[in-house]
């Protein structure tokens, strides 16, 4: 079996505006625009990364989620299935981070334990109106247990290892805590949080 048969599913969150679709888009296809509109429902891409010190790639099925309260149930269901998360604020929101709480609180209650959690300041390419400081960033990800990075969707500064580093994290947890031989595929998964709607 393939490394790219059994994607890992990747689902990114944050506050409305944080710059969750254009990491997405900087990851995929390598483009930024200030012009877009606000994700309706979910948006899917499928991506795959490589793991230079393995010489192994992995396929990424990533989601992109609305904050619409109408979507709300889909969110929830594809969270459950979730492998991994990337949690978004804006580095030069305060709000956006207070509200990471709130966040980590809901994937507690929606995902698995099995879930691998990465918190990303996005906008670093605008250091003059920084409203949270990278240490702030890095000390509520050590209280959660959890890793963290600043990136730019603008720049491109770190996006492409934030995917990869997240994962290289869901495969070495999977290699630990699962039979190799026997791990489902996100599919299997997926159908399995729904049944529990």
């Amino acid at each position: 079996m393939s490394q790219y048969d059994n994607p890992f599913k990747i689902i990114i969150l944050g506050d409305s505006g944080v710059g969750k679709t254009c990491l997405l888009m900087r990851f995929s296809d390598n483009q930024f625009t200030t012009r877009h509109r606000s994700t309706v429902g979910l948006d899917r891409r499928e991506c795959s990364v490589e793991f230079a010190d393995w010489r192994m790639g992995r396929m990424l099925q990533v989601w992109d989620t609305s904050d619409d309260e109408r979507f709300k149930l889909l969110k929830a269901t594809q969270c459950r299935s979730a492998h991994g998360i990337l949690l978004v604020y804006d580095i030069t929101s305060s709000k956006s981070f207070q509200n990471i709480d709130g966040w980590m609180k809901e994937i507690r209650r929606l995902c698995p334990d099995k879930v691998t959690v990465l918190l990303v300041g996005n906008k670093s390419d605008d250091p003059n109106h920084r409203q949270v400081s990278m240490a702030q960033g890095f000390n509520y990800a050590h209280r959660q247990s959890i890793c963290f990075e600043e990136v730019s969707a603008k720049s491109g500064r770190n996006v492409y290892d934030i995917f990869s580093s997240l994962a290289m994290d869901i495969y070495t947890y999977r290699r630990v805590h699962c039979n190799p031989f026997s791990l489902t595929s996100w599919q299997e998964e997926e159908d399995a949080a729904e049944s529990l709607d």
